[in-house]
């Protein structure tokens, strides 16, 4: 379900996320760049296992340069399956650019098949883009991924709402 202030008239279609001024959709506000966005993304056991070797995209790069994406909250819900997913390590991350929050603990991926589903409420920290200029957040894709070591072995998928602005300072 889309949180109570997405557009109607812009549904959520396989992750497209361009508005009718050429910006990202889904805003709340006068333009598709303005406003909070949000993008629902569910990740697939093979991408879970997966996270250190291949990050999946959260939020596409804005497409502008001088555009950041600026996350405010993420809520991470796992529907366990057969086998609870094991860590050898690493922490779980969102990336932007050489922005990276890191989950304090990976604890949500390790849930077992009863009761099997668990959620965790992500607030992004304060984090400073320590590239040069321009910075490496500039129109770069929000992402997330492991730090080191891909999990083990588990079953099941986690559904991500990621909300977010957009910052357009040219």
């Amino acid at each position: 379900m889309a949180p109570p202030f997405a557009a109607s008239l812009n549904p959520i279609t396989a992750n497209s996320f361009v508005g009718v001024m050429g910006g990202p959709g889904f805003a709340q506000g006068p333009q598709g760049g303005s406003g909070v966005l949000f993008s629902d993304v569910t990740l697939s056991s093979a991408q879970l296992l997966a996270l250190l070797t291949t990050p999946v995209t959260i939020v596409p790069a804005p497409g502008v340069t001088g555009w950041t994406i600026c996350p405010i909250l993420a809520i991470i819900r796992l529907i366990g399956g057969g086998a609870a997913y094991t860590d050898v390590g690493g922490a779980v991350s969102f990336n932007c650019g050489s922005d990276s929050w890191a989950l304090a603990a990976n604890t949500i991926f390790l849930t077992t098949v009863s009761p099997n589903r668990a959620i965790q409420k992500f607030i992004f920290p304060n984090v400073l883009d320590t590239a040069a200029n321009p910075p490496s957040d500039d129109n770069a894709a929000l992402t997330i991924s492991k730090v080191t070591n891909n999990f083990a072995a588990g079953t099941g998928t986690c559904h991500i709402t990621l909300w977010y602005v957009i910052d357009q300072s040219l």
